[in-house]
């Protein structure tokens, strides 16, 4: 059998999930990655920065014919995956598409064009753009980096903190955090929060593979940090994530977007409103290789589908449907002090939930809980599964409070959830 690759560009270690997808598949994996060493093992470390296109792509070049497909989890990194897949003869997204899904302020004007948006927002240059905005909106905002992710830079100001928000130190945060330097308010919407995975395909079809409710951190300062994807919720009605899926797949096409993995999140407002947040041209990680591929069959299906994609196949519109769901919990305790080592959330959940992944280094005695800023700071994770009927957020949540109340000092309870 021919020799084949995955390229991955990113090799943080919530891309460990393509290791085992390389194995399965009995393809080598190429990380692209401008640190020393990358957080996971691979067949070829290429030591170069993801976001510089074409001496990316002009060094996947010794494998050229062999390549399945590239991939990344990083929103700077979608032109350089493109390019190296075009190259490859398989098919690609158009590049200003590509541009609007990393460029919140773009994606916005498009949806508002498009009559999607719902919502008031404003492109800010400077503190002073950014206090303008806040005094003639005069409602509850999100400030945020107009082309980042991982939750940084995010604050959320009340609508009676407006008169007196340091609104210098606020914009710093938001365009500190971008490679523009350009931060975006927005109004906040009250509601529920979900994700959608979906691949696209050129004649404009947009395939959902997930539908998650988002859970968020309560051990943050002013920010929005999820700690809880649950894909295919059972407290959700199938008609409502039918809804939702359908939406983003308006989304992604108003952006353009074809040939490619979408990323979605959206807000469903108290009134039933669908209010888009952002959209990425990509998946994430363990999402991509586990969480949405196992409500439909098993790890990898989802991006062996888009592979097919790639390569000219037809799909068709709307939300896969499960009879399984999945969830993507992050640990998150209260701050305290960690006192058992072995201690984990699988220890007290039914035992038809499995865990298809996890990360539990952090969670040693000794261990000193601090509030978390960004994503980057949660203390671990598991990729659960189980049949929708089991896997319910109160079964986790209940396991979460028993946990943490055997394996942290002086932590508070989890709330219950809305």
């Amino acid at each position: 059998m021919q020799e084949s690759w995955i390229v991955l560009l990113g090799g943080n270690e919530l891309n460990a999930g393509f290791c085992e997808l390389a194995a399965k598949w009995g393809s080598k994996l190429a990380i692209v990655d401008w640190n020393e060493k990358p957080a996971i093992p691979c067949d070829w470390h290429i030591r170069l920065d993801i976001k510089a296109a074409t001496e990316v792509e002009a060094a996947v070049r010794e494998i050229a014919g062999k390549i399945r497909f590239a991939y990344t989890s990083v929103d700077v990194a979608t032109e350089s995956v493109a390019r190296i897949n075009a190259a490859e003869g398989l098919a690609r997204p158009p590049a200003d598409a590509l541009v609007r899904a990393r460029d919140k302020p773009a994606m916005s004007a498009a949806w508002a064009d498009a009559k999607l948006l719902g919502k008031q927002y404003a492109a800010c240059t400077s503190a002073a753009d950014l206090a303008a905005f806040a005094r003639d909106f005069r409602g509850k905002l999100i400030v945020k980096p107009a082309d980042a992710s991982s939750s940084r830079g995010i604050t959320v100001v009340e609508a009676d903190e407006i008169g007196g928000a340091d609104w210098a130190a606020i914009f710093q945060r938001a365009a500190g955090a971008a490679w523009n330097g350009v931060a975006l308010a927005e109004e906040y919407i009250d509601g529920t929060e979900y994700t959608v995975e979906m691949i696209g395909d050129a004649e404009g079809h947009v395939e959902v593979w997930g539908v998650s409710k988002k859970y968020h951190t309560a051990n943050t300062g002013k920010n929005r940090i999820a700690v809880k994807l649950h894909y295919n919720p059972p407290d959700v009605p199938r008609e409502r994530l039918q809804r939702i899926a359908s939406f983003a797949g308006d989304c992604y096409r108003a952006l353009g977007l074809n040939s490619t993995l979408g990323h979605f999140e959206v807000m469903e407002a108290r009134d039933g409103r669908l209010v888009p947040v952002e959209m990425a041209a990509r998946s994430s990680g363990y999402i991509a290789t586990h969480l949405v591929s196992v409500l439909s069959d098993a790890p990898g299906a989802y991006l062996s589908r888009y592979g097919d994609v790639l390569r000219g196949a037809t799909i068709r519109s709307g939300l896969i449907p499960s009879d399984r769901s999945s969830m993507y919990f992050f640990y998150d305790p209260s701050p305290g002090i960690w006192q058992k080592n072995d201690a984990n959330l699988m220890q007290y959940l039914p035992g038809s939930i499995r865990s298809l992944a996890n990360l539990r280094a952090r969670l040693r005695t000794g261990l000193n809980i601090a509030h978390i800023d960004t994503d980057n700071e949660r203390y671990g994770f598991e990729v659960l599964v189980a049949p929708r009927a089991d896997l319910t957020i109160e079964n986790v949540m209940s396991a979460e409070r028993r946990l943490y109340a055997d394996a942290v000092e002086s932590a508070l309870v989890p709330a219950s959830p809305a």
